[in-house]
């Protein structure tokens, strides 16, 4: 795990449209206005805690922020919530970011991205588990 380069990122923002690759991957999303990111926060793979509601509940995520080089496609922010899939997207999501994990990196495809994201969802539990 990399050393934060911020102090205490939190933001809401409206869920877009994506391409449904997260979802092909058994990795759902939950893709974000990347205009609402705060400038501070770099690309990368972040643990976080991510509010559906109000405010009143955390939910466990693995956040992707940045370009997405395997699908050479433009820079996203994607929320894979841990526990939940919900049905459809809530109007707005608050993101409060804990931990980064690693840059965005490239992989040789899909599968080897797949276990990238496997071992940062074991990471972001960890993390998040222990505070």
């Amino acid at each position: 795990m990399q050393s934060s380069s911020f102090s205490s990122v939190t933001f809401t923002a409206t869920p877009v449209s994506g391409a449904g690759r997260g979802k092909k991957m058994n990795v759902p999303t939950i893709n974000l206005d990347t205009g609402s990111v705060p400038g501070q926060l770099s690309f990368g793979v972040y643990a976080c805690l991510v509010s559906l509601d109000d405010g009143s509940t955390w939910l466990q995520s693995a956040v992707h922020y940045g370009p997405r080089p395997v699908f050479e496609d433009s820079v996203s922010c994607e929320v894979h919530l841990l526990d939940i899939s919900p049905a459809s997207p809530p109007p707005l999501v608050q993101v409060r970011v804990i931990a980064k994990l690693r840059d965005v990196q490239n992989f040789s495809g899909p599968q080897a991205l797949k276990d990238a994201i496997a071992h940062d969802i074991r990471q972001t539990r960890a993390i998040l588990n222990s505070i």
